[in-house]
């Protein structure tokens, strides 16, 4: 039995994470695991002086992970491996360990450091997600 069946990657596009992926999509051709790969929106922001501004805001985070998830979905076409790609607002380490329960994640793969996690040095979302996590986590550097 495949103990690693189910991959959940955090994904946001940088350098930290497209090593995840990379790693993950290795571990998937090797077990024959399926991939899902997991972007969490950041909040939007809190004072914006115009709907506008709102509606400016959400157009660029839509347009910023649609470029994210296709990047991801090009990662893993280039080695013959189909991936679902979900993306959920909240708290990166939160909603991963969340999302990772409610789909029954066999191992959670994460970048050592994000776009979430420009002002912490050590990777907390990964530190977080180590922590809290139901199952395996495996941090890529």
């Amino acid at each position: 039995m495949n103990r690693f069946a189910n991959i959940l990657v955090a994904f946001d596009g940088s350098e930290p994470a497209r090593g995840a992926l990379e790693a993950a999509l290795d571990l998937a051709n090797e077990l024959g695991s399926e991939v899902e790969v997991l972007a969490i929106e950041g909040p939007m922001p809190r004072y914006a002086a115009t709907l506008g501004e709102v509606d400016d805001a959400v157009s660029e985070r839509e347009a910023f992970y649609a470029d994210v998830l296709a990047e991801a979905r090009a990662l893993a076409r280039v080695r013959g491996i189909e991936i679902t790609t979900t993306i959920r607002p909240g708290h990166p380490a939160e909603e991963i360990v969340r999302h990772a329960e409610a789909v029954g994640a066999g191992l959670i793969v994460v970048g050592h450091r994000g776009h979430f996690l420009q002002r912490f040095p050590l990777g907390s979302t990964a530190a977080k997600v180590t922590h809290h996590a139901h199952c395996p986590v495996l941090v890529v550097r």
